[in-house]
């Protein structure tokens, strides 16, 4: 028969009092990177995603080693219940630093095509009304390998604008050299600072800081 076990001991529940009174069970030490996975495991359970990969979903695959921790954003935007979720990935090792993945949800939310987006600079989606302020604060981020959060009026396919929460975010090797530029796309109902939180991306960056 299964003995039933007291879960603060490794003692049997029923010779839980032959334990000597100063018998104590430590929990095993968690490592930086553990607590930051369990908060964006919990984070991704809010909002109803998953550990598991969505069977028709791309995914990104990086053909560079990155560091741990941007690994775990990586793993979080390919996982389930992120199909939706607009981002891509570019190679600033390449010239003009073009896009070398689109997210489903890129595609569909813009109206490109894979072939449409990759290999190209994200400034497609610049338009007449896209603020040259808003633009230069994205190369300085760029040149300065530095994230930064971005609202501004980018354009579909059709033509249609939207208002874009954007996140930018430089993912590194293990040894620190810069691998990838990551961009998370969000659109929000108005333009104007202060939205950063609406984008998944940023909300992951932030709890891998904390």
């Amino acid at each position: 028969a299964v003995e039933a076990y007291d879960r603060t001991s490794t003692v049997p529940a029923h010779d839980a009092k032959a334990a000597p009174a100063d018998y104590v069970v430590e929990a095993p030490p968690q490592n930086n990177m553990d607590v930051l996975k369990t908060v964006l495991e919990a984070i991704l359970d809010a909002i109803g995603g998953s550990d598991l990969p969505a069977p028709s979903q791309r995914q990104f695959v990086a053909k560079k080693e990155l560091s741990e921790r941007d690994a775990t954003i990586i793993d979080m935007l390919n996982s389930a219940g992120h199909e939706d979720v607009s981002f891509c990935l570019c190679d600033p090792d390449q010239e003009d630093c073009p896009i070398v993945f689109a997210s489903d949800g890129f595609c569909n939310f813009t109206g490109y095509a894979v072939s449409e987006i990759e290999g190209r600079n994200c400034r497609f989606l610049q338009g007449p009304g896209t603020e040259k302020a808003d633009v230069d604060k994205i190369r300085s981020a760029i040149k300065s390998e530095k994230e930064e959060s971005v609202n501004l009026l980018n354009y579909k396919k059709d033509g249609t604008s939207f208002n874009n929460e954007f996140f930018l975010s430089p993912l590194y090797e293990e040894d620190g050299k810069l691998a990838y530029y990551i961009g998370v796309q969000c659109s929000v109902k108005k333009l104007g600072p202060g939205q950063a939180p609406a984008n998944p991306g940023w909300v992951y960056a932030q709890g891998l800081h904390a």
